[in-house]
C-alpha cells in the first residue's frame, strides 16, 4: 500500500466530516487507507463517521490519550509506505496527496515532507520553522516581548521572512499535514508520547534530521488548515500545555541542567507577562465602559479571565511542575 492517512480527532465532528469528504473528492491515485483515532469525543464523532465513511478504519479510545499517543496508535496499525499525519480540521486540495507521494518517490533521502498550508480565507499559513531557541522562547512567551528583547531570535525561529513559495529543506514542518517515510519512522521511532500536545512533531523532525533524513517543504501541494479546532475548547490549558511541551523539548534536546538554568528566568517572566496583560486589559475594560464599546469590553474581559485563570490556577504548576 502506498499511503496511510492518520487522523486524530477530539470533539471536532463537523470539520472532520468535511476533511474526509475532501479526501473522497481528491484521493491519491494509488492504494491508500484512512485511519481515524478518536480520543473519546463526546460529540458522537464515531457514530457520524462509521455509516457515511465505511472505508475509514476507526480506533475509538475510551479516554483522551493526547495527540502523540493517538498518532502512534494509527502508525502502529498503518500499512502504507508513506504515512500522512493529517489534522481533522484540514481540507485537501486537488492533486495534493499525489504531489506529496510523488515527491517522496523521487527523493528517497527525504524522511518527511509537508504541503503549503492555507488559512480558511486562502492566505498563507506559516508552517515552516527552525528549531526552537531559548532566546526566541523568551520573546514569544514572556514579558520580554514588550521590551522587544530577542525579537530577532524569535523571527529567525519562526522564519518570518520565508515566502512559502519555493521548495526547501527545513528544520521542522507543522504537524497539521506531515508526510513521513515508513523507513525513517522505523529508524528514529514514533512520536514521543510524553508530549501530550504541542512540539511532538518538532521533536520528531529533530530526530529525523539528527539521523540524516531530509525534511522538505513542498509548496506545490496545498492543504487548507482551519487551525486550533480542538485546542480552542480549552484555551488556558492549551497555553499551559504549549509551555510545558516546549520545556520538555528543551530538556530532551538541550539538556536538563541548561534548561533548568533557563527556567530560572523563563517561568517568572511568563507569569510577569500574564500579570501585565491582566492589568492592561483591566484598563481597557474600564475605558470601554466610558465609551460604551461592548465588543472591546468583551475582548478585554476574555483576556482578564484567561490571565487570571493562568495566574490563579496554573502558576504553582507552571513554576514547579512544568
Amino acid at each position: 500500500m502506498k499511503l496511510s492517512i492518520i487522523i486524530v480527532s477530539w470533539n471536532v465532528r463537523e470539520v472532520l466530516l468535511d476533511c474526509l469528504q475532501s479526501i473522497d473528492r481528491h484521493p491519491p491515485s494509488e492504494n491508500f487507507e484512512i485511519i481515524l483515532v478518536d480520543n473519546a469525543s463526546t460529540d458522537r464523532t464515531v457514530d457520524a463517521v462509521r455509516p457515511d465513511f465505511p472505508q475509514v478504519s476507526v480506533m475509538a479510545n475510551d479516554q483522551n490519550r493526547g495527540f502523540a499517543a493517538a498518532n502512534n496508535q494509527g502508525l502502529a496499525g498503518a500499512r502504507g509506505e508513506y504515512l500522512l499525519l493529517l489534522n481533522p480540521d484540514t481540507i485537501v486540495h486537488p492533486h495534493s496527496l499525489n504531489t506529496l507521494c510523488a515527491f517522496m518517490d523521487r527523493h528517497p533521502d527525504a524522511g518527511a515532507c509537508g504541503p503549503r498550508l492555507l488559512n480558511e480565507d486562502g492566505t498563507i499559513q506559516a508552517s515552516v520553522r527552525r528549531f526552537p531557541s531559548f532566546r526566541g522562547a523568551l520573546y514569544r512567551y514572556t514579558i520580554l516581548r514588550y521590551l522587544h528583547v530577542f525579537r530577532g531570535q524569535y523571527e529567525a525561529w519562526w522564519m518570518k521572512d520565508f515566502r512559502h513559495d519555493r521548495q526547501m529543506d527545513v528544520d521542522q514542518l507543522m504537524g497539521a499535514a506531515l508526510m513521513l517515510r515508513r523507513a525513517a519512522v522505523d529508524q528514529v521511532g514514533r512520536m514521543d508520547e510524553r508530549f501530550f500536545l504541542y512540539y511532538e512533531e518538532v521533536d520528531l523532525c529533530y530526530r529525523l534530521k539528527q539521523a540524516g533524513w531530509r525534511v522538505v517543504f513542498v509548496p506545490e501541494a496545498i492543504i487548507t488548515h482551519l487551525g486550533g479546532q480542538s485546542s480552542k475548547q480549552v484555551p488556558v490549558a492549551k497555553r499551559v500545555m504549549a509551555l510545558s511541551s516546549l520545556l520538555r523539548y528543551f530538556r530532551k534536546h538541550r539538556g536538563p541542567a541548561t534548561t533548568g538554568l533557563f527556567n530560572c528566568l523563563f517561568k517568572p517572566a511568563v507569569l510577569a507577562r500574564e500579570l501585565c496583560e491582566m492589568v492592561a486589559s483591566s484598563a481597557v475594560y474600564a475605558g470601554s465602559l466610558l465609551t460604551f464599546n461592548s465588543e472591546r469590553r468583551r475582548k478585554a474581559a476574555e483576556k482578564i479571565g484567561s490571565s487570571a485563570t493562568l495566574l490563579g490556577k496554573h502558576s504553582w504548576w507552571l513554576l514547579f511542575k512544568a
